[in-house]
């Protein structure tokens, strides 16, 4: 295993409300492993 992620969480603020983006997200990734983070508007 190359990295690993526990528990992650982003809540982006904003002045009427909160936004969160990733919320209680863990994952492993081995080396030679490419991984994206793909939202609904694919980006």
């Amino acid at each position: 295993m190359l990295i690993s992620l526990q528990n992650i969480n982003k809540i982006y603020t904003g002045d009427a409300e909160n936004v969160t983006a990733v919320d209680d997200v863990s994952l492993s990734v081995d080396a030679g492993e490419f991984v994206a983070v793909v939202g609904p508007s694919g980006c």
